[in-house]
């Protein structure tokens, strides 16, 4: 295992995370109503079913509180730093920490629990890492059914009319912006914090502008036929006609009217050499 890989995409997105965030708190909610594990219901002592309930919802909600304000740090986190499976594992070993110094500090000052600090901390981690793992493993297990089963009708979409496929564009909250044919996209242009889409509607050059960067939107993009060859530009490759080099390099002359030319750096020469089937 590669710790060093990025995670994938639905690991990250907003809609995700939220319902990650909510599946986690309604298993944490009826897990410890119907299980009471590690002896939760002697928590708040004696004082009926009903008033365990509240304060179970209570003490789900505040561990809730700390998970969202994980996650938000992370969205912004990923904006200027790759989340790699380390850094994703680091953010839920932190929530664990985080919510097992939480209930250590509610069984002391709040419960009057005697017990030592160390092992009510132990304790508390123990509870939290079951509670939160579970729901977690299942989430992102149903993620990658539904991230699989896209890709494969993606695929069988391609072979039908590789033309006919749509390509998404999102901006950098992750709303969709623009859906394009993938015969239609010419290429991207980077334009300081905005992306410009430029694209053919009936024959006639428009372009798009949104608000994103080149670099996330080329992940977001991994999948289609739209690769970066230069630092400002990404290029769709089912409208490059030809490829010349000049004294600065090569060039990729793009299906227009009139032409129109693309730079390729040297960074990403290799790339585009193999995926044009280029030797």
């Amino acid at each position: 295992m590669n710790f060093r890989q990025s995670v994938p995409d639905y690991l990250t997105t907003r809609k995700n995370t939220i319902i990650q965030i909510v599946f986690t708190a309604i298993f944490a909610l009826i897990f410890i109503v119907a299980y009471r594990p590690f002896g939760y219901d002697n928590w708040y002592g004696n004082i009926g079913n009903l008033k365990l309930f509240g304060g179970t919802i209570a003490v789900v909600l505040v561990g809730m509180v700390v998970i969202i304000l994980s996650r938000i740090y992370m969205f912004f986190f990923q904006k200027n730093h790759e989340v790699t499976l380390a850094v994703y594992i680091w953010f839920i070993v932190f929530e664990i920490i985080l919510l097992g110094v939480f209930y250590t500090c509610l069984e002391i000052f709040i419960l009057d629990d005697k017990r030592s600090s160390f092992s009510l901390f132990l304790n508390a981690v123990q509870n939290t890492s079951l509670i939160l793992l579970i729901p977690y493993t299942l989430s992102i297990l149903f993620f990658a059914w539904n991230d699989i089963k896209r890709k494969l009708e993606q695929v069988v979409q391609q072979f039908r009319d590789p033309a006919e496929v749509f390509i998404p564009f999102k901006d950098e909250k992750g709303v969709l912006r623009l859906t394009l044919k993938s015969i239609n996209i010419l290429y991207l242009e980077s334009n300081d914090n905005y992306v410009n889409i430029y694209y053919l509607d009936n024959d006639k050059k428009k372009n798009y502008l949104v608000r994103n960067s080149l670099k996330m939107l080329e992940k977001n993009l991994k999948e289609y036929p739209i690769y970066r060859c230069h630092r400002s530009y990404s290029v769709n490759l089912k409208n490059v006609k030809m490829i010349v080099r000049t004294k600065k390099g090569y060039e990729l002359i793009l299906n227009t009217n009139p032409e129109e030319s693309l730079p390729v750096s040297k960074s990403y020469e290799k790339k585009i050499m193999e995926l044009l089937n280029v030797k």
